[in-house]
């Protein structure tokens, strides 16, 4: 049964993650990949909260590993990172690398002091 609340809520998040930058392309029309940083801040936080509300296992399974871990990804994060360093925009790498991580880890924080 673990594996059924991962697989949902995976498949949840990925869907949610996908429409948001969908959507976040056509508002936000600028170099810096505010869209995946603001969808893995507010994961932080949420996961921190997750955990914070132990609502069980069953839910930590389908909403922690399944939904907010393919919600938030770094695989976009290091992806978005290498094209603005080809396209020599390194103070927006700079603060993208220092903000996701102030920014993840703060509301993470927050999250499990909820």
């Amino acid at each position: 049964m673990t594996i059924i609340f991962v697989l949902l809520g995976g498949w949840l998040g990925a869907i949610a993650r996908y429409e948001i930058s969908r959507q976040g392309q056509h508002i936000w029309k600028k170099d810096f990949p505010l869209p995946t940083l603001l969808t893995n801040a507010a994961g932080s936080f949420l996961l921190g909260l997750v955990y914070q509300l132990n609502w069980g296992a069953e839910w930590q399974n389908f909403l922690a590993v399944g939904f907010l871990g393919s919600f938030t990804t770094f695989s976009t994060f290091h992806l978005e990172l290498v094209q603005l360093g080809s396209k020599r925009k390194i103070a927006a790498a700079i603060s993208y690398v220092l903000g996701s991580y102030a920014i993840g880890i703060t509301l993470a924080i927050i999250g499990l002091s909820t």
